[in-house]
């Protein structure tokens, strides 16, 4: 492979502020994607949120059956202004900058991959969305949908630290809870209010009993609002939390407490309001996913490369593909670290090995005639 075209590249979409929120950048990248691949592949986009994160799916077949599908994101976590003070930087082994390893660099890995078998008897597909760091909101739809016919699919988030694949992630479920009560003066008439804060208060201890990290279940509360005074009764409170679990059942425990909670209320004439945001099942290791861990655990010795396997506590696109049978591999982009913050960065000598280990895993599937 052209490494000096790769890191060009990569400097390119680096210095682009593309956050999920960041629409003329989240154009531009994608714009860069269209142009460079409209020759070799059956491009479509959707036009999601209004157009604000299109999200583009790229076959090199017109084929509704998939065999191997790509995931990566576009976006990243940082601001609009971003890149102002912060742009690409190489130094040595080390890339810096907004989103090089999450995941500009693994999207730039998985078309370099897909490039090399464009032309084999196997469909591949490519989806690149712009909203996986807001929870994939408006591409979930369209990952489960093409998820419905693939048999395989492998996801381009960077390799952790130490080098290691991600063969499962926990799946998230997150809530906002509004409450509304009636504001009263809390020194002439306190008896005349409804307190929405105590009501708040008593829910965030009870979905905290949940909470169970020996079996790594996690609840976790983490925005709390309301009131305007202490000398008055607050009509308004609400909280947002997240639980994480590697088993489905959690996520239940969690809607069964919420139901208790809202039939029983501690605040007498309190209303409450339950709005459900992302939800992504596990990611967990089926037989598909099996079978792929032991071709990339043999291709590893092959090639010498010293990683092991990590169970994550973050999502990712493929917790949308596991749950549909779908065989998936995370975590093959080159090895970086701090994501989601100003040190994130990216080693340079890991992008050809771990291109190179997922080709040689391809060729072993097409010679043992997975796909057929």
């Amino acid at each position: 492979m052209d490494i000096e075209k790769f890191l060009d590249d990569l400097e390119k979409l680096v210095n682009i502020d593309c956050g999920s929120n960041v629409p003329e950048g989240l154009r531009e990248v994608t714009d860069f994607f269209k142009e460079r691949l409209k020759e070799n592949w059956i491009i479509k986009e959707y036009p999601e949120n209004n157009g604000k994160n299109p999200v583009l799916l790229l076959k090199n077949n017109n084929s509704e059956k998939i065999d191997l599908l790509f995931l990566g994101h576009n976006d990243t976590v940082f601001p609009k202004g971003t890149i102002k003070d912060w742009k690409y930087r190489l130094e040595k082994d080390i890339v810096t900058g907004p989103g090089c390893c999450d995941m500009k660099a693994g999207v730039l890995s998985m078309i370099e991959i897909a490039e090399e078998f464009r032309k084999e008897n196997i469909n591949i597909a490519m989806i690149m969305n712009t909203d996986e760091e807001i929870g994939s909101k408006f591409s979930k739809s369209i990952i489960e949908e093409v998820g419905k016919n693939t048999k395989y699919a492998m996801v381009f988030e960077p390799a952790r630290k130490n080098g290691n694949n991600v063969i499962e992630r926990k799946g998230i479920i997150k809530y906002k809870v509004e409450f509304f009560g009636k504001a009263s003066h809390a020194g002439n008439a306190p008896q005349e209010g409804i307190n929405s804060i105590l009501e708040a208060a008593h829910w965030i201890t009870e979905i905290s009993k949940l909470h169970n990290w020996e079996i790594k279940n996690s609840i976790n509360v983490g925005i709390i609002e309301g009131g305007v005074g202490v000398n008055i009764v607050p009509d308004y409170a609400a909280i947002e939390f997240e639980g994480r679990s590697h088993n489905l059942e959690f996520f239940n425990e969690i809607e069964d407490k919420i139901k208790e909670l809202e039939k029983n209320p501690v605040v007498k004439g309190i209303k409450i309001n339950i709005e459900r945001g992302g939800f992504r099942a596990p990611l967990v290791l089926n037989e598909k996913s099996k079978l792929l861990k032991n071709i990339f655990d043999e291709s590893k010795k092959e090639l010498n490369i010293q990683c092991d396997w990590e169970i994550a506590g973050g999502c990712s696109d493929g917790n949308f593909l596991g749950v549909l049978g779908v065989g998936v591999i995370d975590g093959l982009g080159p090895i970086g670290g701090e994501a989601h913050s100003k040190r994130e960065y990216l080693e340079v000598s890991s992008i050809e090995e771990r291109i190179e280990l997922v080709k040689k895993v391809i060729r072993k599937m097409i010679e043992r005639k997975m796909f057929d």
